[in-house]
């Protein structure tokens, strides 16, 4: 059994509104899609996303181990973020269900999701055409069941390190 300390509610982070929550998954950001594999590890990538009504939509392949893996056990995780030097970190993580389209609505699905984060001249370019408008046949649905958010730069360890300018700028 684990001990919290008294002050344990105090330090935890501020979630999200709902109209923030909103606004960040607006964003053209990437999503880390969680599987499960046949021996019960996690299957973890960066995938483009799409939030269409209460579902994250992902683009797909067919022939991925995403695909197996959802196929075997339909529910996933998705982790969407904005991480910045410091504690200027907030997001939502999305745990549920998980629906696989394919067929028609998967490609006009996955042609908005491709148009977030690509011009429409990208996909006539017939190298990326190739592998996203051919390669991307399914579209993965995951229903937002749950939803857990943070803000930890709106904390008070948040506030304190932006403050003081006490933080390392991260590489990249």
């Amino acid at each position: 059994m684990t001990n919290h300390s008294p002050d344990a509610a105090e330090n935890k982070p501020p979630a999200l509104s709902s109209t923030e929550i909103d606004d960040l998954l607006s964003k053209t950001l990437i999503a880390n899609l969680a599987t499960i594999v046949e021996d019960g590890g996690i299957h973890l990538l960066p995938m483009w996303f799409l939030r269409m009504g209460n579902d994250i939509c992902i683009p797909n392949s067919h022939h991925t181990h995403k695909y197996r893996n959802l196929r075997a056990s339909p529910r996933a995780s998705v982790m969407i973020d904005i991480s910045k030097a410091g504690l200027n970190l907030k997001g939502v993580l999305i745990r549920g269900q998980v629906d696989l389209v394919e067929g028609e609505e998967a490609r006009r699905v996955n042609r908005c999701i491709h148009l977030k984060y690509v011009t429409p001249d990208a996909l006539k370019d017939p190298s990326v055409a190739s592998y996203l408008s051919k390669g991307d046949d399914v579209t993965v649905k995951v229903h937002m069941d749950r939803l857990i958010s943070w803000n930890l730069s709106n904390s008070k360890a948040g506030r304190a390190l932006g403050d003081g300018g006490w933080f390392h700028l991260l590489d990249g």
